[in-house]
């Protein structure tokens, strides 16, 4: 008993080794095993081998005596040797991290851990921060299938440190195992939802991987959580370009989500002015006041360019009806809230819109639903159109309470999803002027 008391006492040396480059994303720092008294009482409990006391106590006097960690290293391969039981697996791993550490050889340091995660005896809670520690060589090592496997492992043992989830989300991905990434992400975004505040990198790098996987849906969802909490013009890009791919929309649908990118400061790219061009005059140039408008806004972010034939003829087009359609404006009021039918009344508010006019825009809108459902001259309900239209007009003049109203009444599943979106950007618009920035104004 004496012998072995002497063995705990000199087993009660214990260095973490220093930790791999996934590390750093931790405040936790390595850790030492307490000497001296606080060690002692739990020697009587080990059961060590005799064999394995003969071989262990040189080496160890190696080390912690004569400090000659390279003789230490050189005499350990018979410490293993000696291994009979739990007992010496646990300290041989010890002595192999502690010497490795010194040496600077993580092959040591590797085959230690591997000792300790092998015995019975180490404690859970070690197991954990070693299981973690050689997924982390492993993915600094680039071999993400081991990454993922330990890294998992110390998860399902507890850890919850050193960004793990995310870790492990990105070892998935590296497999092109998108859809467990996303999940593991996903659960990375909640422990910093639990930690009190939301890690944007990681919502956005779930977006892109379920826009990865093809998941447009999905990205939009993470993109919307950003948006929600933001008022940022990247983030309404990026929520409206996949919310835009998740859905099959018609062009009056795509018209007005396209409205609100463009709303929204987030217009990037020439495809989308194209989209929106497109949704403008899929009957001829039926808003020129807005094409123009959009295209010259386009042209002076350089997005576009004037030498794109296809937008400089559009534009040269919109621009020869923009004269005649100001001019005969005016006169399309009294005959549209005159028509007993409503969808002359939506027709007339829509080219109000398009020239800014949202007050006679509303009016128009309000006198079309005044009028009964809404019906085109192919008998298509237009009813969720109109109303739709006129909630946006109503955003447009400050009238938040309506708008949210008119949005609320909304059924079809497009035009639902999309409003969506429109009654958040409203919830900014609502916040005080230095907590949302303006947005560029809907035309």
């Amino acid at each position: 008993m004496k012998l072995v008391s002497k063995f705990a006492l000199a087993l009660s040396l214990v260095a973490v080794s220093a930790a791999p480059a996934a590390f750093a994303q931790s405040d936790e720092k390595p850790k030492k095993e307490k000497k001296g008294k606080e060690a002692a009482p739990a020697a009587p409990k080990k059961n060590y081998s005799k064999p394995f006391i003969a071989a262990y106590m040189p080496v160890a006097n190696l080390l912690n005596k004569t400090k000659d960690a390279v003789a230490a290293k050189a005499e350990f391969p018979k410490v293993v040797a000696a291994i009979a039981n739990d007992d010496d697996r646990y300290e041989a791993g010890i002595l192999a991290v502690n010497i490795g550490v010194l040496v600077k050889d993580p092959v040591l340091q590797d085959q230690g851990i591997d000792l300790l995660l092998a015995s019975a005896t180490t404690p859970v809670e070690m197991k954990q921060g070693y299981t973690f520690r050689k997924g982390a060589i492993a993915y600094d090592g680039k071999k993400f299938a081991d990454a993922e496997k330990y890294m998992v492992d110390a998860y399902n043992l507890g850890h919850r440190a050193n960004n793990i989830e995310f870790l492990i989300s990105n070892a998935m991905s590296q497999q092109n195992k998108d859809a467990d990434a996303v999940a593991w992400i996903g659960k990375a975004i909640a422990a910093s939802k639990a930690a009190g505040q939301v890690n944007k990198a990681y919502v956005v790098r779930a977006a892109n991987l379920s826009a990865k996987a093809k998941d447009y849906a999905g990205a939009a969802n993470f993109y919307k959580e950003l948006v929600m909490a933001e008022n940022n013009a990247d983030y309404w890009h990026d929520a409206i370009a996949f919310f835009n791919r998740s859905l099959n929309t018609n062009p009056e649908e795509s018209l007005d989500l396209m409205r609100l990118m463009r709303a929204t400061n987030g217009l990037r790219f020439q495809q989308e002015y194209a989209e929106y061009l497109d949704s403008l005059s899929y009957v001829g140039v039926r808003y020129p006041a807005e094409a123009v408008s959009v295209l010259d806004e386009g042209f002076a972010k350089g997005i576009i360019s004037r030498n794109n034939v296809t937008f400089s003829e559009r534009y040269n087009e919109a621009k020869g009806r923009l004269a005649e359609d100001t001019r005969t404006l005016a006169g399309t009021i009294a005959p549209a809230k005159a028509s007993p039918k409503g969808m002359l009344a939506t027709l007339t508010g829509d080219s109000f819109f398009s020239h800014k006019d949202y007050q006679t825009a509303k009016d128009l809108y309000e006198t079309a639903l005044s009028k009964g459902p809404v019906l085109d001259k192919d008998g298509g309900n237009q009813t969720d159109r109109t109303r739709f239209r006129l909630a946006m007009s109503k955003t447009m003049l400050g009238d938040y309470a309506g708008a949210k109203a008119d949005f609320a009444q909304i059924t079809g599943a497009n035009r639902k999803a999309i409003a969506e979106y429109w009654l958040m950007y409203i919830n900014h618009l609502e916040k005080p002027a230095a907590a949302a920035p303006a947005a560029a104004p809907v035309t």
